[in-house]
């Protein structure tokens, strides 16, 4: 009989920072410094701009503290993505600008994690 394995369940960022990661390595750099800055753009201005749209018409909300309180968290996250993601695709843009081997899954990977550190260290 044999054994099952078990994969750790990633959370809804880390599967986007990986999926990008993924495509992004496999664009040109023009593809990758156009698909960088669409997300950035996304994910830093326009997502929280929707938020606090939303946050606005609940002006008479009895509820609107306790949302209010909710969402600026999830405001600060969506930015901290988008700049992770600009970073992501930065790399890679750079990178196939000079070299024309892709990387491999680990390489993938690890791009990953140095974007989530240095997106930390920015915000």
């Amino acid at each position: 009989m044999g054994y099952r394995r078990y994969r750790r369940k990633r959370s809804t960022a880390g599967e986007m920072l990986a999926d990008t990661s993924y495509v992004a390595n496999r664009l040109s750099w023009k593809g990758a410094a156009i698909l960088g800055t669409v997300l950035f753009v996304v994910f830093y201005w326009l997502v929280p701009a929707w938020i606090n749209h939303q946050l606005d018409s609940l002006q008479s909300n009895l509820f609107r503290p306790l949302i209010e309180g909710v969402f600026a968290r999830r405001v600060h996250w969506v930015q901290w993505l988008g700049v992770a993601l600009g970073l992501i695709c930065g790399f890679y843009a750079i990178r196939n600008y000079f070299v024309s081997q892709r990387l491999g899954r680990y390489g993938e990977r690890n791009v990953s994690f140095f974007s989530r550190l240095f997106a930390r260290w920015l915000e």
